[in-house]
């Protein structure tokens, strides 16, 4: 009997099956091995180069001065959520409350609240294939079953909302998006965000919009879900770190529906409490400005993307030109081997980091992700290191 108990109490006492189950990313993967290598070339990191623009860190260390150094409410400093909310409301021209806005700890804040907000053990929610690693690993985390919706490359990294609407059955609590995408850089034109809010609406599902590089578009304008009168079903997430390189700060927003925002910001209690305060006073001073450096951030970005159509673009290698983000798809498939181990024999004999696609969804194993995130001479080294790298 004693025995019995302490095979029982054994099984119970294990660590957590679910967090040893989660999806594990091989971006981390890669970064660690990289770390590790003197004279890498460093194209697998998704976070600006360049330094946070001093009047930020200026507003910063005003505010600790200030005294500005204790908690806020869990959903954020009241002055910083009005700023989002007019910030959001003159891109979507439309009134966005102040009270439907929570301040997080990081975009990724923002979407652990909001999909928390609404799924339970047995839902399924619909994430991008190829789609950033960390949608299906919070799906994993509430119990929920990630169903993938596929955006193929002769799509343009697109998804079909006539597939979307097939894949939707009376489990589906919600459908995430991502414009402009990791880790594609694929902008959803109006017509294509439209058909897909016009699903959510007639199914009655919850869309989740992650717009975190929505002011690093290329061509044409970003397009978000928060545009379409779905404010009920919609959740739209952003953020400061890629448009201001605020990566380490950590601090986004989210955009909730109504009826939801408590529940949002009451769960940030048992994870972060709040985010920090002052990061958000940071925030504020981002906002403040004219704009002029994001709009210097994105010419960057911009210049390089068209560094990677130099080295790439007449070879058959790049499927799609990227239209915002700072991501790029380079096609491996002619190497006869999968990405991640593509990716760690390039590492290990071109001393070039670059992401293998497998980590963004099935579909993706035949591409790496490289980020237009570093220089522009080291740039064109490793990308040109890796064009000789397939054909060889």
């Amino acid at each position: 009997m004693r025995e019995d108990f302490s095979a029982a109490a054994a099984a119970v006492r294990s660590p957590s099956q679910r967090a040893a189950g989660m999806p594990r990313s091989a971006i981390r993967e890669i970064m660690a091995l990289a770390a590790g290598r003197s004279d890498v070339i460093h194209l697998e990191v998704g976070e600006p180069d360049v330094s946070t623009p001093a009047f930020i860190t200026d507003a910063a260390f005003t505010a600790a001065r200030q005294g500005w150094t204790k908690y806020s409410s869990n959903s954020g400093l009241p002055t910083l959520r009005k700023q989002v909310a007019e910030h959001v409301g003159r891109a979507w021209q439309r009134p966005v409350s102040a009270d439907n806005v929570i301040i997080t700890t990081g975009a990724i804040g923002a979407l652990y609240s909001a999909l928390m907000s609404i799924l339970d053990a047995g839902d399924e929610l619909l994430v991008p294939d190829p789609g950033w690693p960390n949608y299906a690993a919070i799906a994993h985390l509430a119990s929920a079953k990630a169903v993938r919706y596929l955006q193929p490359a002769e799509r343009g990294f697109l998804p079909d909302p006539a597939e979307i609407e097939r894949l939707i059955t009376p489990r589906t609590k919600a459908i995430i998006l991502n414009t402009p995408g990791n880790p594609s850089g694929a902008v959803f034109p109006r017509e294509l965000m439209g058909a897909i809010m016009d699903i959510a609406q007639r199914t009655g599902i919850y869309v989740v919009s992650d717009e975190i590089y929505e002011d690093l578009v290329f061509e044409g304008q970003h397009v978000s879900a928060g545009m379409f009168d779905l404010p009920d079903r919609t959740f739209v997430i952003s953020g400061f770190s890629k448009s201001y390189s605020m990566t380490g700060w950590r601090i986004g927003w989210l955009i909730c529906p109504p009826s939801l925002a408590s529940v949002a910001s009451s769960l940030q209690e048992p994870v972060t409490s709040c985010a920090s305060t002052i990061a958000q006073k940071a925030g504020e001073g981002a906002l403040n400005s004219d704009g002029s450096s994001v709009r210097a951030f994105r010419d960057m970005f911009m210049r390089r993307r068209d560094i990677v159509v130099d080295v790439f673009g007449n070879t058959g290698l790049l499927p799609m030109v990227p239209e915002g983000a700072f991501y790029a798809l380079i096609d491996i498939r002619r190497k006869g081997m999968d990405s991640l181990a593509f990716a760690k024999t390039f590492l290990a004999e071109h001393k070039t980091a670059v992401v293998p696609g497998i980590t963004f969804g099935p579909t993706c194993d035949g591409y790496v992700r490289v980020a237009f995130t570093i220089g522009d001479d080291d740039l064109r080294k490793g990308l040109e290191r890796l064009r000789r790298f397939i054909q060889s």
